[in-house]
């Protein structure tokens, strides 16, 4: 089992009501990260986290990253103890 930190921003913070909390995984793995989310929070928040056509993360608009500001994927290997944000992209360049 490891433990990992959420930090939730914008409309993942609107749908969590919190800035962030701590899962324990029995897999070290960001789709398992995703899962337990996904079934905390409901349909609202799966829609906005996973792609339903490719079941990868969703990156319409949307960025995951590690505590090292990496973009993260559904077949990445979390470390016990990491943070990993949930943003809402901005448009611009």
């Amino acid at each position: 089992m490891i433990t990992v930190h959420t930090q939730y921003q914008a409309r993942f913070r609107e749908i969590t009501r919190i800035a962030g909390e701590s899962f324990e995984l029995a897999a070290p793995l960001v789709a398992e990260l995703a899962t337990a989310i996904a079934n905390k929070y409901g349909p609202q928040m799966e829609s906005l986290l996973i792609d339903r056509k490719t079941n990868e993360l969703n990156a319409s608009g949307t960025m995951y990253l590690d505590s090292k500001g990496r973009r993260i994927y559904m077949e990445d290997t979390l470390a016990d103890g990491e943070t990993i944000a949930f943003l809402v992209g901005i448009a611009g360049g």
